[in-house]
């Protein structure tokens, strides 16, 4: 299959296999380039990988979850949601541009230092070490709208704590849950409603899983108009006709 912008008449008796601006390519390898394309533009995808910091073309901090999951949390208006954060980084400067008020946990002390003159007024860090690292949530008398595990270390235990202090209506973010079915077992047990976003990360060269788990009166207000938001590289496409009934029942 050939790609480019031809005359009909340069389309004749094989004059395109000898055409210079003639692009010679199977159409799903041409597919594929334009796939390669919208990562590398529209997500950043290499950008994020020279830099080794997870962010999106603008050079925005991203947390480290799944496409997916992050375009997801991106419909959602948190003006007035409080976060809480087991683990810190990119995530952290994420929610402290969207969220009222983020609280964030860290158990690697070097790390702490490093990011605290890079956090707004928003946001509250805090080093724990060791095994009272998982029950720092517990020290808050108010609940979290939303809460992030994704920790070194202590997932089970983090996700144990969290819990007992999340907000009705509220959801809990496990991410490598692939690599955690114990703990993402954990939460399903509790009623929660688990919802799994496999897809590539900002800057790693392999899938895997960030999983959401909602509240069962989860009803957070998106940001546009309609929900789902389009998608980077999307079409963006109302398909009205079909978008709306018309079907006529039969007597």
């Amino acid at each position: 299959m050939y790609w480019g912008a031809f005359s009909k008449e340069q389309e004749q008796g094989g004059r395109l296999k000898r055409h210079p601006q003639a692009v010679e390519m199977p159409k799903g390898e041409m597919f594929l380039a334009a796939i390669t394309q919208i990562v590398r533009a529209e997500y950043g995808f290499v950008k994020a990988v020279d830099e080794g910091t997870a962010q999106d073309a603008k050079g925005q901090p991203l947390p480290l979850f799944t496409y997916p999951a992050i375009e997801y949390l991106q419909q959602f208006d948190y003006r007035q949601k409080r976060v809480f954060e087991f683990g810190a980084g990119g995530s952290t400067k994420f929610w402290m541009q969207r969220a009222q008020q983020v609280m964030s946990v860290e158990n690697n002390a070097q790390w702490v230092q490093k990011l605290k003159p890079e956090l707004a007024d928003n946001v509250t860090l805090l080093h724990v070490d060791g095994d009272d690292f998982p029950w720092t949530i517990e020290q808050y008398q108010h609940g979290f709208d939303v809460i992030i595990v994704d920790s070194a270390g202590y997932r089970y235990d983090c996700a144990s704590a969290a819990i007992g202090k999340l907000n009705q209506g509220g959801m809990i973010i496990l991410d490598n849950a692939d690599w955690h079915p114990n703990t993402a077992k954990f939460l399903r047990e509790q009623g929660l409603i688990e919802v799994d976003f496999t897809g590539f990360k900002p800057g790693e060269c392999h899938s895997s899983t960030t999983s959401v788990f909602l509240h069962r009166d989860f009803n957070f207000t998106s940001l546009a108009a309609t929900q789902p938001s389009f998608g980077m590289g999307a079409k963006w496409i109302h398909s009205e006709a079909w978008d709306k009934p018309y079907a006529r029942r039969q007597k």
